[in-house]
């Protein structure tokens, strides 16, 4: 039966190579065109980025490019055939046995590439398009050799910096290179963290198709906010001198006022020296603007965040948001990227992650089971506790609601009052004795009612907060 599975991995439709193929003959017609197509031909398509940049260096970056696409299709069908197996391998020893059959089901539907189809075509294409900016496109100020933006540009990329057009050509070109670098160095940013999650997702048999739809969206999203925080780049940098066509402008101006003095032909020749020195440098801060544009598509939230604290630092009064949900970073050993993880899977806090499926969550994560059903009995603790969770976890070393009911158990074997026995090692402040005696008595009850048999026995390890 493996072996007929191992066969099926192969037997994919003719169409799903064309994700493959479209992207390769693309850009293999492009290095074409460059080494033996005519140079003279005025070509109004796809065509002309050919001869845009030198041969060499143009066919080099198609290679990078195509090696760029074609990693997206290449580890999904990479994974389906080495990988699947080994998960499932993985899940048939953790998960309990009443559950084993749903996991053969659920794991052979994974390992087909007709899952993974409709994601990865998203993802190539986004992929496609984001290189070709990045590697292929010129923009130049005129109509020699490149995307001539002399004839405008659209309100994605100018923004407010659209009324320069016609107007002051100089500082209009020099706007729109600064939202090129943001836009494109945030996809790059995006795209760089892609691969590694992707790697990442690889090794840990965590590769679905979530995998790579959050991996496109995010490379939009990603581009998109760090082109909206580069028409803020000069709020955010007051101190900055005008940009550096902008002072090319107004040195020659300056430079060619006529002078009433007899010495005025030295100080007209320095003053141009001056002019061609001071327009061929670029502020400090514009240097950062690739930095953080790739910072920001590598964490995007950073760049939502940023992008409200200059929203909330121009409009003050805007009302803060009074809900707060227990963040995931309260379990131990949870990583951020564990979180994003999670949070892919629409757990995104603790009261979220309390209600899981641990057979469920593993079948869908890179978290094995035991691991999964760890932090949903901690999360189940905290989101009872809540804030008083630190401390309880210090002075008693209990972290789970498995270990405290197992406690609780233990104590009322041996006649002991274990809610007593916790009370007495929490409470300093005699004040607090209360309190804590009705929430760990509360807890006990509600340990008791999540560990009642369950009626279909099928579904007893979805009761995560109980002894096994």
């Amino acid at each position: 039966m493996m072996d007929q599975s191992e066969g099926n991995k192969w037997d994919m439709p003719w169409y799903d190579w064309l994700v493959f193929l479209v992207p390769t003959f693309l850009i293999v017609g492009l290095g074409l065109e460059s080494a033996l197509g005519p140079k003279d031909v005025e070509y109004r398509d796809f065509r002309a980025v050919a001869h845009w940049f030198d041969p060499v260096f143009f066919q080099y970056n198609l290679i990078m490019a195509l090696l760029a696409v074609l990693v997206v299709p290449s580890l999904a069908l990479t994974y389906i055939q080495n990988m699947t197996n080994r998960k499932e391998r993985q899940l048939q020893r953790e998960v309990p046995a009443a559950r084993r059959g749903e996991i053969r089901r659920r794991m052979g539907h994974r390992a087909s590439f007709s899952t993974y189809r409709g994601s990865v075509w998203l993802t190539t294409t986004v992929v496609l398009l984001g290189i070709c900016i990045l590697l292929l496109f010129k923009p130049v100020s005129s109509a020699d050799g490149g995307v001539d933006f002399s004839l405008g540009a659209n309100m994605l990329t100018m923004g407010p910096f659209t009324e320069l057009f016609g107007k002051n050509p100089e500082a209009y070109y020099s706007h729109l290179v600064r939202n090129l670098t943001a836009f494109q160095y945030g996809f790059l940013g995006a795209y760089i963290y892609f691969i590694g999650s992707v790697t990442r997702a690889y090794f840990t048999l965590d590769l679905t198709s979530h995998t790579f739809v959050d991996g496109a969206i995010r490379m939009i999203v990603a581009s998109i906010l760090a082109l909206v925080l580069s028409f803020v780049f000069n709020f955010t940098f007051p101190e900055d001198s005008p940009p550096a066509a902008a002072r090319v402008a107004t040195s020659t101006n300056d430079a060619t006022k006529p002078s009433s003095t007899a010495e005025t032909p030295p100080a007209n020749e320095d003053s141009k020296d001056g002019a061609d020195e001071t327009g061929s440098t670029i502020p400090a801060s514009l240097s950062l603007l690739p930095v953080l544009s790739f910072f920001f598509g590598f964490y995007p939230k950073r760049a939502a965040l940023a992008i409200e604290r200059v929203v909330l630092k121009v409009m003050r009064n805007i009302p803060g948001d009074n809900y707060r949900a227990l963040p995931l970073s309260m379990l131990a050993g949870m990583s951020y990227a564990h979180e994003l993880r999670l949070e892919r899977e629409g757990y995104d806090n603790i009261e979220n992650l309390c209600n899981a499926d641990a057979v469920d969550l593993a079948v869908r994560t890179c978290f094995t089971y035991n691991q999964l059903r760890q932090w949903i009995d901690q999360a189940w603790l905290v989101a009872h506790l809540r804030e008083d969770y630190p401390e309880f976890v210090r002075r008693t070393g209990i972290t789970s609601s498995n270990e405290l009911h197992h406690f609780l158990s233990t104590c009322q074997s041996t006649q002991v009052d274990g809610v007593e026995q916790l009370v007495a090692g929490l409470s300093i402040d005699p004040a607090a004795t209360p309190s804590w005696k009705v929430k760990l008595t509360a807890l006990k009850i509600l340990l008791d009612i999540d560990t009642a048999p369950p009626r279909n026995t099928a579904d007893s390890d979805t009761k995560e907060h109980g002894l096994d």
